[in-house]
């Protein structure tokens, strides 16, 4: 049987037949496609409520929190600066309830954070965020306007040598892709850095402990080349793991 994995959703107001603003709950095919390839069922989460969140979680086998906005400031103990946006604090308070019900010693369900979701992971654990990394003097350079330019949109980072990381791409140096304009600042205790860009923004976390937990700021699902397949190959093997250990 396949491993079901819970992944986060994000709320926008697109155009449709009823409205030119119609709020849809939304997610890019190409999370879906990596972990369908990678072997597991993809199980949407449209923003479940905190007293739901349990009943959910004990009905799948692993989690994925995905790229959205900005991340609320009060979340963090912070007040807008003007240049947080997109921002959703029900949708915050939602999925930091998912984070800390993954989290639970019960469960321990493999967790993977990407963009947004790395964020997440890093406030719901107690860390903080820089508000604004983008520079026009990069590595962070502001995302083109041409769509072709932003498919290829980049920079180098460089990964721990000891990460599981490293140890997955066989590589302490790549190039990732870059969707962002914020990144962490204060990192929550239980986490560690394991890549940096050029001007030191964080690129990666992983958990200290016994919890299979990594996020990651670029998006592994958008990599044109297919390189970051192993990444989901190897989330989808620990949720597997962890899930045969369960029952």
């Amino acid at each position: 049987m396949k491993p079901l994995v819970a992944v986060t959703m994000w709320k926008r107001a697109l155009p449709t037949f009823w409205d030119p603003r119609t709020p849809l709950f939304s997610l890019a095919e190409h999370y879906v496609e990596a972990l369908r390839r990678a072997g597991a069922v993809p199980l949407l989460l449209a923003h479940p409520g905190p007293d739901d969140v349990d009943q959910i979680l004990d009905a799948v086998h692993g989690v994925v929190l995905t790229g959205g906005g900005d991340i609320d400031p009060p979340s963090y103990g912070a007040t807008n600066d003007g240049l947080s946006r997109d921002t959703n604090p029900a949708a915050d308070a939602s999925e930091r309830a998912v984070v800390a019900g993954a989290r639970q010693r019960r469960r321990r369900l493999p967790t993977l954070g990407i963009c947004r979701g790395m964020q997440v992971l890093n406030v719901a654990l107690g860390g903080s965020m820089r508000q604004h990394v983008t520079t026009p003097q990069g590595p962070h350079r502001p995302e083109p306007s041409d769509f072709d330019a932003i498919k290829t949109h980049g920079h180098e980072v460089r990964l721990e040598p000891d990460s599981r990381l490293a140890a997955l791409y066989g590589c302490t140096q790549r190039t990732v892709n870059s969707y962002h304009h914020q990144g962490v600042d204060r990192v929550a205790d239980e986490l560690r850095v394991v890549a940096v860009a050029p001007d030191g923004v964080v690129e990666a976390l992983e958990h200290r402990g016994g919890w299979d937990c990594l996020g990651v700021q670029w998006h592994p699902e958008k990599t044109l080349d297919g390189t970051d397949d192993v990444l989901f190959a190897s989330f989808v093997e620990g949720v597997a793991a962890a899930s045969a250990v369960r029952a």
